[in-house]
């Protein structure tokens, strides 16, 4: 940390106590931040302040930009705050302190005009970075630090990534890593962002002590295998741009930690001193395309072997195995002292009904919904996130926090001939009730009800890409031609929410 930054920190990190958040509707909100450090390094720990920092949670690749289900007019595209406190809220009931973003989208003309964080070469969209300003703001509140990867290897489908931005700057594919002037714009990308002032809350980006670290990009280790190229022509080039650019970063930003991406020299990238973190990402099901073996655990152990005394080890992603893998691989990640882990990964509420869905990989993965629900059955969704909580609490030496009771009351909406509802964060279930009057008395109809539900019984696919959410309840006992009004209310083992709108059906 430069010297100035020693001066300065401790009256900016003051100021968060009395900075407002600003609500969806645009009204002041008063918050107060939980944050009374930004994380650094020790050896091959992370410290908030004079404690040790750990954690065991899930990654929020959406938290910044929705990926799947985007209505046909990109009204969705980024989330609202309801989905970001939805995910945010989600991380913290399993005792989370942290979560992964996803890298920041790049335009390309064959994602259709869909919104991105780079919308053309060193033009970011406004619209975008306003949303990525709500989850770092919000963040305080829940107390889940972020990590942000800059940019992807890979070529996603309404993320894209290095050649899309090599593009962006006039240039072919594979240049990102090696043309001055790629790199020159990459630089711009990288001032934009470091600097930017939160419209929000009002701190700095390279300020701000939710960010738990930046990350160079998403699986550098990628981009050759992804498109057939030789790795070892690639890795040097890789290497170097890694280098360069987390140098870079630390003369713009020198309060936060850099996490690099693979795809390098591990060696190299323990010896270089502006690199803080290494990262993992362990897949079970990656064995079946000829990559990582079935067993996890080993391979984060050879991993911690290799960085212990030097630097923090991550694993910042794994998970997509069975649950015992699983279960070992996060024991691992607590009893072997690597700082933490995220699974991958969760997925919000839909502010129109319902939740969001990803199939991950081609697996029955189909994300994970807090608290889990008997449609992710199939990969045992209940009991992983079960584990994980229990995980995340031991790996921080206390004991596990009592659940909390849902909140806040769902919206109930009408749906085609039923009805859908804005879900509330924690709810394991709801209970919906009929009247013949808006001051009751009221009678239940329907107790248990589940809002992740499965689409095909075959092929366990919720609807993944529908723009629409599903119908999630029908009345099938009111009488044609008469008026009724409906409440509903959201269920845990803690407690029940207050009941939603009243809703008249004629």
């Amino acid at each position: 940390m430069s010297k100035m930054s020693k001066i300065y920190l401790p009256l900016i990190l003051a100021m968060l106590l009395s900075l407002p958040v600003m609500t969806a509707h645009g009204q002041a909100k008063p918050t107060q931040s939980v944050y009374k450090n930004i994380i650094t390094c020790k050896g091959d720990k992370l410290m908030d302040g004079d404690k040790e920092f750990r954690f065991m949670g899930l990654a929020a690749p959406n938290i910044q930009q929705n990926e799947s289900q985007i209505r046909e007019d990109r009204t969705n595209r980024f989330p609202d705050e309801y989905e970001i406190r939805d995910l945010l809220g989600g991380i913290q009931r399993i005792g989370g302190l942290a979560t992964r973003t996803f890298s920041l989208s790049v335009y390309t003309p064959d994602d259709k005009e869909m919104p991105v964080y780079i919308s053309a070469r060193r033009t970011y969209n406004e619209e975008a970075f306003q949303c990525l300003d709500r989850v770092i703001a919000l963040s305080h509140e829940y107390n889940v630090r972020l990590i942000i990867p800059f940019i992807a290897s890979q070529s996603f489908g309404g993320i894209r990534g290095v050649d899309e931005f090599s593009t962006l700057s006039g240039k072919p594919k594979g240049s990102f890593w090696t043309d001055e002037e790629v790199k020159a714009d990459f630089r711009h990308f990288l001032d934009f962002i470091l600097n930017r002032k939160n419209t929000v809350n009002g701190i700095i980006y390279k300020n701000d002590p939710a960010i738990l670290c930046w990350q160079l990009g998403n699986e550098f280790g990628s981009y050759p295998g992804d498109r057939g190229l030789k790795y070892d022509e690639w890795s040097p080039k890789i290497l170097a741009w890694s280098l360069e650019m987390a140098a870079y970063i630390k003369k713009v930003d020198p309060n936060h930690l850099i996490m690099e991406a693979g795809g390098a020299d591990r060696k190299a990238l323990l010896a270089d001193p502006n690199i803080d973190i290494i990262s993992d990402h362990l897949y079970e099901y990656w064995n079946k395309m000829g990559g990582r073996p079935w067993e996890l655990s080993p391979i984060a152990k050879a991993s911690r072997e290799e960085c212990k005394g030097k630097k923090p080890l991550m694993v910042d992603e794994f998970g997509l195995g069975n649950t015992e893998n699983l279960r070992e691989l996060m024991k691992t990640i607590r009893e072997e002292n690597i700082v933490g882990g995220l699974m991958w990964s969760i997925r919000s509420h839909r502010r129109d009904g319902g939740w969001y869905y990803h199939n991950e990989g081609g697996t029955s993965v189909n994300s994970f919904h807090v608290p889990g629900f008997t449609a992710g059955f199939v990969y045992e969704e209940t009991r992983l996130l079960d584990l994980l909580r229990t995980e995340a609490f031991l790996i921080r030496g206390i004991k596990p926090e009592p659940v909390e009771k849902p909140t806040p009351a769902p919206i109930l909406m009408q749906k085609g001939d039923g009805f859908t509802w804005r879900g509330s964060t924690g709810a394991a279930s709801y209970t919906i009730e009929r009247a013949e009057n808006a001051n009751g008395p009221w009678k239940v109809l329907a107790v248990g009800l589940e809002d992740s539900v499965i689409a095909d019984v075959k092929t366990f696919e919720p609807s993944a890409e529908a723009s629409n959410p599903l119908i999630l309840y029908h009345d099938e006992t009111k009488i044609a031609g008469g008026k009724y009004f409906y409440r509903l209310k959201g269920v845990n083992v803690a407690g029940e929410t207050a009941y939603s709108n009243i809703l008249t059906i004629n």
